[in-house]
């Protein structure tokens, strides 16, 4: 049997508060070793680094300063260093801080045609469709390499996708349904390689209880009680379990949520989006998805709808729960096509 990890699961908040305009427009230049507690910093004409801060569960904004007593800040060496820091409470409740690198949408106007986006969600994205290019949803392709450094408390790391049923979403449209997929978290064991591939069958017998039972995950054996166990945890953390899958050579196990049932700061305008997590069986720091994968795996299982859908944006960052730590970037790659 395994040991279990003594950390609390995070909430896979949504970090939908609407932001504060000011936050949110690209810094103008770059300064070697520029550290900022507010603003952004642009990383290229279509990507910028942006700092985001909410009070717990109060839902306000917070302030932070240079010494990091408390709060966060984002900071800007070069292009192969950047990223953010924080410091909170280790009993800290509900979402402290959500920094992140934006692509497309984010609470924001005037983001059409940048980068491509949006993207129209079609069934088939197929890159050898043999079908007409006007019903195949582009490929958001990306890859990330990051280290974490001091990291206590609870955390989850990775990309949020946001679904709108409108081409033109500003900073008032709240999304139809967010798409996070998480690559690290402190719900997690310590980081090993995902290469115990399982096929989400394997899943199928998860609460039976004969001791003779394992079930594996990543390369971790537990049995059948440790994962039933794990899995009730998780249904508090994550949303409802759903099932688990191989995308892009890596098992996750899949999450849905509401924002009115689960326990993250949230704002009116949000009480009908749907959240659906996948959250990578083991930690990572490096790695190539292509993220309209995670939307199709969610189209075949009829979870998500086509008509008149779009994905209108794309970060990568941390959503803080407690604690502290710094996460620097030293990759980082977005292509839409």
């Amino acid at each position: 049997m395994t040991k279990k990890s003594n950390l609390k699961k995070p909430i896979c908040a949504l970090a939908s508060m609407t932001l504060a305009a000011s936050l949110l427009i690209p810094g103008a230049a770059f300064a070697e070793e520029n550290t900022e507690t507010t603003g952004s910093f642009s990383l290229n004409s279509n990507t910028y680094l942006s700092n985001t801060g909410w009070a717990g569960n109060t839902g306000s904004m917070i302030s932070s300063d240079q010494s990091m007593t408390n709060g966060q800040s984002i900071f800007y060496d070069n292009a192969n260093s950047f990223g953010y820091k924080w410091a909170y409470p280790a009993d800290a409740t509900g979402l402290q801080s959500s920094p992140a690198i934006s692509y497309g949408w984010h609470w924001t106007n005037g983001y059409e045609g940048a980068g491509n986006m949006p993207v129209d969600v079609f069934r088939d994205n197929s890159r050898n469709s043999t079908s007409s290019r006007s019903s195949q949803m582009k490929n958001i392709d990306t890859s990330v390499a990051y280290s974490t450094a001091d990291v206590t408390g609870d955390y989850a790391t990775g990309y949020t996708l946001y679904i709108h049923n409108t081409q033109q979403a500003g900073m008032e449209t709240a999304p139809k349904a967010t798409i996070k997929v998480i690559t690290s978290t402190s719900a997690n064991p310590a980081m090993t390689d995902d290469t115990g591939m399982m096929d989400a069958s394997d899943m199928s017998n998860r609460t039976e209880t004969s001791t003779g039972t394992n079930v594996f995950t990543g390369n971790t054996a537990m049995t059948s009680s440790d994962m039933d166990n794990m899995m009730a945890t998780d249904m508090g953390a994550w949303g409802q379990w759903i099932d688990m899958v191989s995308i892009g050579g890596s098992n996750w196990n899949v999450y849905r949520s509401t924002s009115s049932s689960d326990n993250t700061v949230t704002s009116a305008n949000m009480n009908d989006n749907v959240t659906y997590t996948f959250v990578r069986t083991a930690n990572t720091d490096m790695i190539s998805l292509n993220l309209t994968d995670f939307v199709k795996n969610l189209l075949d299982r009829n979870e998500l709808m086509t008509t008149g859908d779009y994905i209108s944006g794309v970060t990568f960052g941390t959503d803080v729960m407690s604690g502290s730590g710094k996460l620097t970037v030293t990759d980082w790659n977005i292509n839409v096509q």
